[in-house]
């Protein structure tokens, strides 16, 4: 089934070996990257391969990490957000969720590493850029035995208490996400990885439309996880032929629940 096999393929890799990935597959890599800047946006996002782990290692440890703990690997990839449109940091979460599905193909492992706290001069010195901020970063490279590769979270919140139908006073019955095929979509897509494995997001049903939100907002830290799993629901949905794109336009308020992005179901 193709959810079972796209939630399989979205695991974190801890360890990895310490040879070089080849220049052939980091040239797949960079291809990947450039095309996923032309398609989300040269003036928002930029990507930055860096194939000096040993030093990027050093130069965030203690800063940097995955639950606390800094991962060392071969190659890193850094996205730099290049301004501070709230929209930009949904999309450059949902294009990472899509270089990773291409690093899985190309047999490599990835762990989402953590920093939000990390000095801007710390960041800077690391990845050597001027302009916009690091927000996401990844560490990649070949995974040590597949035993150590292992799925991220596993506690998860009920569909009930993440979906909801035309208001966010009547929560979604997994007999009405049948109803609309809808069930597994959720099923699988609660398994989205967010900061602290707070689960923040919250799903609107209205008629033929389905609406993202934010529970007690934090900050851009919760517009990543957003993109991160509007990625999962798009994927996913792909089992029921949903191609339509999510209109994405944040309303940052001060509301229980924060505006994100809308699509045609």
């Amino acid at each position: 089934m193709l959810t079972q096999q796209f939630l399989k393929s979205r695991t974190s890799t801890r360890d990895f070996k310490e040879e070089k990935i080849t220049n052939d597959v980091l040239e797949k890599i960079s291809q990947a990257l450039e095309a996923s800047v032309d398609i989300y946006g040269k003036n928002d996002i930029k990507f930055i391969l860096a194939t000096n782990g040993d030093d990027v290692y050093q130069k965030l440890q203690g800063f940097a990490g995955y639950k606390g703990v800094m991962i060392k690997a071969p190659a890193y990839i850094a996205l730099n957000t290049l301004n501070d449109n709230p929209a930009t940091y949904v999309k450059a979460a949902y294009a990472t969720e899509e270089i990773i599905t291409k690093l899985n193909d190309l047999n490599l492992g990835n762990c989402w590493i953590t920093v939000s706290e990390v000095a801007e001069s710390v960041k800077k010195s690391s990845f050597n850029y001027e302009e916009g901020d690091v927000s996401i970063l990844l560490a990649i490279g070949i995974p040590v035995d597949g035993s150590l590769r292992e799925h991220r979270y596993d506690d998860r919140l009920a569909n009930s208490d993440l979906v909801y139908i035309d208001n966010f006073n009547t929560k979604a019955s997994d007999e009405e996400l049948e109803q609309r095929g809808l069930n597994l979509i959720f099923d699988y897509a609660k398994f989205a990885p967010s900061a602290y494995n707070s689960q923040p997001w919250r799903f609107l049903i209205e008629d033929d439309n389905l609406s993202i939100y934010i529970k007690d907002y934090v900050g851009n830290v919760n517009l990543i996880d957003a993109g991160i799993i509007m990625y999962y629901v798009d994927e996913l949905g792909k089992s029921i032929s949903s191609n339509s794109k999510w209109d994405i336009k944040p309303v940052l308020d001060d509301k229980e629940y924060t505006y994100i992005a809308t699509k045609k179901l």
